[in-house]
């Protein structure tokens, strides 16, 4: 089974929201398995703490304005409405300049192999990046053998030392693993966890409305700035008596 979204390149019209194939039994095709990566120095030290990284992260400071913003991925990044004309109004306010591309049914496989990242990223010189990516990703059977590509995408979004964040989808439905792929193997680049983020959805359930994505671009801008969790509206952890 594969997950159409509906976005489209540097378009001058929005694009309408996509409607997506469901199945139970659906399937979609992995290559160049790879294990999942280990966390990174900060996660592990959180760990062994037993102290929420969310918490963690939003006690971070507040990065200096980017001079230039390119917010990229698949149909979750809304065109010229939902999170991304949100993010811009967000970004706009720091003085930043912002970039906004997005692709129609595109998988992190498929945008690893394209080049598409290389040529905005020379075209447009951005000094902080935010992919929103993983959308046609959540039902695959075998996610983790997309944490190479993973690894790939973070490793040229961070080239050179520039500010990256990978913004995980809000999924509609229980995924089957890919967010915490993302999250185990996109450092150096930070990632904004919106798996149990309640936002307003279009018609088709899915995508978010210009309100969704204001909440959305909301929580997500509150991390960035080090006032807001990585995972917004995790469950609580059970801690068990003594």
């Amino acid at each position: 089974m594969v997950f159409a979204f509906a976005c489209a390149s540097a378009r001058s019209e929005p694009a309408a929201p996509a409607t997506i194939a469901d199945s139970d039994s659906g399937s979609v095709a992995a290559s160049d398995a790879e294990s999942v990566g280990t966390p990174d120095s900060a996660s592990v030290a959180v760990a062994d703490s037993g102290i929420s990284d969310s918490i963690i992260d939003a006690a971070l400071p507040a990065p200096p304005p980017p001079k230039v913003v390119l917010h990229l991925g698949d149909s979750m990044v809304g065109g010229y409405g939902g999170v991304t004309k949100a993010l811009e109004a967000h970004f706009k306010s720091l003085g930043s300049k912002f970039v906004r591309d997005w692709q129609e049914s595109v998988s992190i496989l498929t945008f690893d192999h394209e080049t598409k990242l290389q040529e905005l990223i020379a075209k447009h010189s951005p000094d902080l990046i935010i992919l929103t990516l993983g959308a046609n990703d959540v039902f695959v059977p075998y996610p983790s053998s997309l944490a190479g590509s993973v690894r790939s995408l973070a490793r040229k979004m961070s080239a050179g030392g520039r500010a990256c964040f990978w913004m995980a989808p809000p999924i509609w439905k229980k995924d089957t693993g890919i967010v915490e792929v993302i999250k185990q193997n996109a450092a150096p680049c930070k990632v904004f966890d919106a798996s149990h983020l309640s936002i307003a959805r279009a018609g088709d359930g899915i995508h978010p409305t210009n309100a969704g994505g204001a909440t959305w671009a909301d929580a997500f801008f509150a991390f960035y700035e080090g006032t807001g969790p990585a995972t917004p509206n995790e469950p609580s952890a059970v801690v068990a008596s003594p």
